[in-house]
């Protein structure tokens, strides 16, 4: 086989949309550690404060702004966002649409987001404790919206989710890029290395829609997620994180990895900040 035909070869398995999930499937492993509700339901308190740094909140707004544009929000429609977590999304979107339909694998994230449809007196919400690999919804929706959850990691489930929206499929996703200096800082000093967990991430979606033909807009967004957390918070969350990655953690390394936080805390507060590229995919069905 000459090189012409090699390059043949390799585009025609790349336009085909069993490479992509046969990819997601091989990296289902890498996201095992955070399908689970656990993870959840350790960061849920502290969810909303990522959610309160200046870029998400502005990426957020053009992202609800992007979805007004292009008629994902109507007064007429269902919404179905999945992942919702505290609802930053939700709460907003609720009253553009004519009903939302919010899902989330923790209690904890759905319990502070129920605060908030209260506080705002909001009619048109029902929340759903599910984990959505286990779920089948009864109905489909206008618009299905997903962003920034391992379940877009795996696309066969990406295809169950794509199936259920009417018009409007929305997904937002990271994008090749997730740098926190602190975590490499701790696992180069106490673990000789930084491993890096391979995210295909957004790319992986946009291909794989690619193959279909409608691969819908992208847009991209890069700043910074910034974080202020007590250090036994901020230490629990980075050492479910180690440990999902394969590090092994001694009582002693645990001791000297929190002396070493204690060094770099000012009135009790860890600060740090992780720098990021996030995309959004906006794809409007065909038939609609």
């Amino acid at each position: 086989m000459n090189s012409y035909q090699k390059e043949k070869a390799l585009l025609n398995k790349l336009l085909k949309a069993s490479f992509w999930i046969s990819l997601s499937q091989e990296r289902k492993k890498e996201s095992k550690s955070y399908l689970k509700k656990d993870f959840w339901e350790l960061i849920a308190c502290e969810y909303d404060e990522l959610e309160e740094s200046p870029f998400y909140k502005q990426m957020q707004e053009d992202i609800i702004n992007e979805m007004e544009k292009r008629g994902a929000l109507n007064k007429d429609f269902t919404f179905f966002d999945v992942g919702c977590g505290t609802g930053s999304y939700t709460i907003k979107i609720a009253p553009k649409v004519s009903y939302l339909y919010a899902l989330d694998i923790s209690p904890a994230m759905l319990e502070i987001l129920n605060q908030k449809i209260q506080r705002n007196n909001l009619r048109n919400i029902t929340l759903i404790e599910a984990d959505w690999r286990k779920y089948h919804p009864s109905q489909n929706f206008d618009t299905v919206f997903v962003s920034m959850t391992p379940i877009l990691r795996d696309l066969k489930e990406v295809s169950r989710l794509y199936k259920y929206a009417n018009k409007f499929f929305i997904a937002v996703q990271w994008a090749g890029l997730r740098e926190n200096l602190l975590y490499a800082t701790i696992e180069r000093t106490f673990f000789k290395r930084v491993i890096k967990e391979p995210q295909p991430g957004f790319f992986l979606l946009f291909n794989y829609f690619y193959t279909f033909g409608n691969p819908g807009d992208a847009k991209f967004y890069e700043g910074y997620f910034e974080k202020k957390s007590p250090v036994d918070r901020f230490w629990k969350k980075l050492k479910f994180r180690l440990e999902s990655k394969g590090y092994k953690i001694s009582a002693k390394k645990e001791q000297a990895i929190l002396k070493f936080l204690e060094e770099r805390v000012k009135d009790g507060i860890i600060e740090n900040k992780t720098k990021v590229r996030i995309g959004a995919l906006f794809i409007k069905k065909k038939e609609f």
